[in-house]
């Protein structure tokens, strides 16, 4: 059994060794000067320091980069989402309601549901089709909501 492998408590493989040196502490203060070795050893060259500003400079355009592309793919998949929906939504068959006293868009989108469509979609829907500037129904009122299947 070799130096190297009692070191590391091993019985055979020399895979295990590293190949690389091992790292050396080197004591000193605020006042002592450090010598070239210890200098590169901590990574403190001018050239180091110069690369480093480059890396953090890259880092961040391809963050910048990554998250511009990450925006631009949500905005487009809203985009095609929603007008699915108004396509789907406009290709819902309707029918006429005489509005009665009590009654509100919200109620009737509640009463004349569609499968996949929330309440709040069926009552921007019921507004839109039937123009209305105002969410208070007159009693009388004729009005388009969602046919019932």
């Amino acid at each position: 059994m070799t130096n190297a492998n009692r070191m590391f408590g091993t019985e055979g493989s020399s895979a295990l060794v590293p190949s690389y040196p091992s790292l050396m502490l080197l004591e000193g203060g605020a006042g002592k000067r450090t010598s070239g070795v210890a200098r590169r050893a901590q990574g403190q060259t001018p050239y180091h320091q110069a690369a480093s500003r480059l890396d953090v400079f890259t880092v961040v355009v391809c963050t910048l980069l990554v998250a511009a592309g990450l925006f631009g793919a949500l905005v487009a998949g809203n985009a095609a989402i929603a007008s699915r929906k108004d396509a789907a939504l406009s290709s819902i068959p309707t029918q006429d309601v005489v509005v009665e006293p009590g009654d509100s868009v919200w109620g009737l989108a509640s009463q004349y549901q569609v499968d996949g469509y929330s309440t709040a979609e069926l009552a921007q829907w019921i507004t839109e089709k039937n123009s209305l500037t105002t969410s208070t129904l007159q009693p009388g009122q004729s009005l388009l909501v969602p046919a019932s299947r």
